[in-house]
């Protein structure tokens, strides 16, 4: 197959799958409602083009989770070999950010913020559709790898190299909301990810000596806190410090927390601010996953308070809590099996609440189905290993200490405002940090 056939069979393919999502009574339906949770059932054809493409590919439906390519296998017994190959490219495609390096005559060569790795890519359209990008800006990009290659499926934002903090926000961002993207394709990075977790794991067990402590959210940044300094400085921190900083909630309950709901925008702000800033009082878990890594869990001891009570019906929103923690991808199946181990009567009490007759295996399975086909690490540990952490960490704490100078806050100084110095001039022309 030439080149240019299979760029038509790629484009033929992907044309094929866009139809199928709006011509399906099924994936419509679905589709439909997706379009509605992001308020865009009236969408043009140029932004109803440019959601469908995520949709195809992050989307799984039915019983047995099958993504859209799945389904669209199954509801097409006449694809052709060429169109059958191209599917099982296709359904390796991931999204990330990248930084453009070089602008080429088919393509770019793209660098992964997320998972640190050179890419170069081949553009399935020609490359006056991409006049405006330029190396140095940053594009929000799927790829996908066929025949030793990678191709461009799309590219949903670019941003300019002055808005590097939106860039490492919404990276950071990614990295949290999928931590496998950060080593799957790297295995440089999986290496280090897994030694940071073998380490961090003897360091947990000799700081708080178990590998889970309870605490309420008032109290968890402090713990995090304490842990994050021994890793990084091997200063051990006083035990009655950390019993200062364990305290338990007057009353187990489950109820929604509105500070979790945060955009991409504002998330760094919220997550610096940390769990003490939240306006309600809840339970939190900080849990060391010696496989995994490090997870902190609101509502854990909650959770664990269902199946250790006389009744389950006594802890407030128990419903609910069980199927936060079933339904969350941030909670992996290593944590219910670790509740199924704990608690004798955890599945039957789970199957009874939730009206049911899984197995463990099958309750895993439909709702931890990632997890169980392959090992996702903790966002948090992941982090830990993450460049454009690190650089994000240092640009806030640079712009901390440039609020203030000699004791003098100048955080909420106009441009155009009497210097807080004293000296008559304007803060532009005088103590502004110049970047």
């Amino acid at each position: 197959m030439s080149v240019i056939e299979k760029l038509a069979v790629i484009s033929d393919t992907i044309t094929k799958l866009m139809n199928f999502v709006i011509s399906n009574e099924l994936v419509k339906s679905d589709f439909d409602e997706y379009l509605a949770t992001l308020s865009a059932k009236n969408a043009d054809n140029t932004r109803l083009q440019a959601l469908i493409i995520p949709y195809i590919f992050e989307r799984r439906l039915t019983d047995k989770r099958k993504t859209i390519i799945e389904l669209y296998e199954d509801n097409n017994s006449d694809i052709s070999k060429e169109e059958k190959e191209i599917l099982s490219y296709l359904s390796k495609s991931f999204s990330s950010v990248f930084e453009v390096k070089r602008v080429l005559s088919n393509g770019f060569e793209l660098y992964n913020l997320v998972n640190e790795k050179n890419y170069k890519v081949l553009s399935l359209v020609k490359m006056n559709n991409f006049r405006g990008i330029t190396p140095g800006q940053y594009a929000l990009c799927r790829i996908f790898p066929m025949h030793e290659e990678y191709y461009l499926l799309e590219v949903s934002n670019v941003l300019s190299s002055i808005n590097k903090d939106e860039v490492y926000k919404y990276t950071i961002a990614k990295i949290i909301e999928k931590p496998e993207d950060a080593y799957e394709e790297n295995p440089k990075k999986l290496e280090q990810i897994q030694k940071i977790i073998r380490d961090f794991g003897s360091k947990f067990l000799e700081c708080f000596g178990c590998d889970e402590v309870i605490t309420t959210n008032l109290y968890a940044d402090n713990l995090i806190n304490l842990f994050n300094v021994y890793c990084d400085e091997g200063i051990m921190p006083d035990k009655n410090v950390i019993e200062e900083n364990i305290h338990q909630v007057e009353t187990n309950r489950y109820f929604t927390v509105s500070d979790f709901k945060n955009s991409y925008s504002d998330f760094m702000e919220k997550s610096l601010e940390g769990f003490s800033s939240h306006s309600s009082i809840y339970d939190i878990g900080i849990i060391y996953d010696e496989e995994l890594g490090l997870f902190v869990l609101p509502f854990y001891q909650t959770f664990c308070k269902i199946y250790e009570v006389d009744d389950y019906k006594t802890i407030q929103g128990y419903k609910d809590c069980i199927k936060n923690f079933l339904e969350n991808d941030k909670v992996p199946a290593n944590i219910i099996k670790k509740m199924a181990k704990k608690y004798p009567s955890f599945m039957e009490l789970t199957n009874k609440i939730l009206e049911t007759n899984y197995s463990l295996d099958e309750l895993l399975n439909y709702y931890k189905a990632d997890s169980v086909e392959k090992k996702i690490y903790s966002s948090a540990s992941v982090l830990y290993a993450s460049k454009v952490f690190e650089q994000m960490m240092n640009l806030v704490s640079t712009k901390e200490e440039s609020k203030k100078k000699d004791g003098i806050d100048y955080s909420n100084v106009g441009r155009n405002d009497k210097c807080p110095c004293g000296s008559g001039k304007k803060y532009k022309n005088c103590c502004m940090p110049r970047e």
